[in-house]
This record gives structure tokens, C-alpha cells and sequence, in this order.
């Protein structure tokens, strides 16, 4: 699989996402926020083939810088035709009590 057929991959799990949660998608630039939801979330989105370790998705949400915003990763999983994909979104559990209490 060729890198820009990746990118496109990628680039589609965030436009789902961004739709799914009335957010922008402002990955272009390869930063560590491929979605932004104003005033609530920065999102890190990984289109994967199998779920990653949970140590990896606390490395995707540590990547992402503190604002005044919660931050969460989003994983979507690439499945195969006729499937489903399964869409996860992850938090720390203490930031999003902080950000709900």
C-alpha cells in the first residue's frame, strides 16, 4: 500500500469523525490535533488495522498539547469488506472528570 493511499485512509477516519462529533478537521498540517471541537476537544485520530496497546493510545493523548480544551484519541478500525469499522474514543479519565465537575 502506497503512503498517499495511507494518508487517504487517514485522512477519511477524520473527516468521519470531525462529522460525527460536529467538529473541523485541521489534520493537514501533521500535527498531533486532527480534529478540533470548539471549546470542548482536541482530537488525535488513528486509522489502524488492530487495536493499538493502551500504552500507545496514552502516548497519542500525551502528543497532544494542553489547551483549554479536553483532549481524546479516536481510534478507527480499517476493516475488511463487508465489515463494520469500530470507532473508539479515549480520554484520561481524571481530565475529563476535571473538565465535567
Amino acid at each position: 500500500m502506497t503512503t498517499s493511499h495511507q494518508k487517504a485512509i487517514g485522512s477519511a477516519a477524520e473527516r468521519v469523525v470531525a462529522a460525527a462529533l460536529d467538529g473541523r478537521r485541521v489534520g493537514m498540517d501533521g500535527g498531533p490535533v486532527d480534529v478540533i471541537v470548539d471549546g470542548y476537544l482536541d482530537i488525535q485520530v488513528k486509522a489502524v488495522r488492530s487495536l493499538p496497546s493502551l500504552a500507545a493510545v496514552i502516548g497519542y493523548l500525551e502528543a497532544i498539547p494542553q489547551r483549554d480544551r479536553l483532549r481524546a484519541c479516536v481510534v478507527v478500525t480499517r476493516p475488511g469488506p463487508g465489515r463494520k469499522a469500530v470507532r473508539t474514543i479515549t480520554f484520561d479519565l481524571d481530565d475529563f472528570a476535571e473538565w465535567h465537575a
